[in-house]
């Protein structure tokens, strides 16, 4: 019994958990009124599928919400050498991707067109470049536990490539 009390301590001392979170994020655009945001199947698992894209305003609040609307009946996705069209939901801020059929997992171009506020701006989005990017976090029982307002620990936070080049 005392063996496995200690062994307990032990694996609760010496064991930690390294948390892996997926996404693609735009590299060439930036605009202070929106902001675009994508989300995976599965944003643990580095091979997941490009599930949705998000563009929404930066004034959104939940006091004050702000819808966007997508004016393009479609959208271009480039990736691999491949083309694919992606029929959009009218007035929706959100484009899926995956319930369409289409399984994105390396770095694409997305041709999104215009977009409009709900104060009737209008914006231009110009093709977009995506890369796959990994943030790593690293939680310990025992410091997590010591330090009770810091959780977790930054490990790494780019471009899988460059997380992969590092981890050599």
């Amino acid at each position: 019994m005392k063996k496995i009390f200690i062994s307990l301590i032990f694996l609760l001392v010496f064991t930690s958990c390294v948390l892996h979170v997926y996404r693609f994020t735009s590299v060439n655009y930036n605009n202070s009124k929106i902001s675009i945001s994508t989300g995976l199947v599965d944003a643990q698992k580095e091979n997941s599928p490009l599930d949705y894209i998000w563009i929404y305003d930066k004034r959104d609040s939940s006091e004050k919400p702000h819808d966007v609307k997508i004016l393009s009946s479609t959208i271009k996705i480039v990736s691999d050498g491949k083309e694919y069209t992606i029929a959009t939901t009218p007035n929706s801020e959100n484009i899926h991707i995956y319930k369409q059929g289409v399984i994105i997992t390396d770095d694409f171009k997305a041709y999104i067109g215009k977009v409009q506020l709900d104060d009737g701006t209008i914006i231009d989005i110009p093709p977009l470049s995506f890369k796959k990017t990994v943030y790593v976090e690293r939680y310990s029982v025992i410091s997590d536990t010591i330090n009770a307002g810091g959780r977790g620990k930054e490990i790494f936070s780019g471009t899988v490539e460059d997380y992969k080049k590092q981890k050599k």
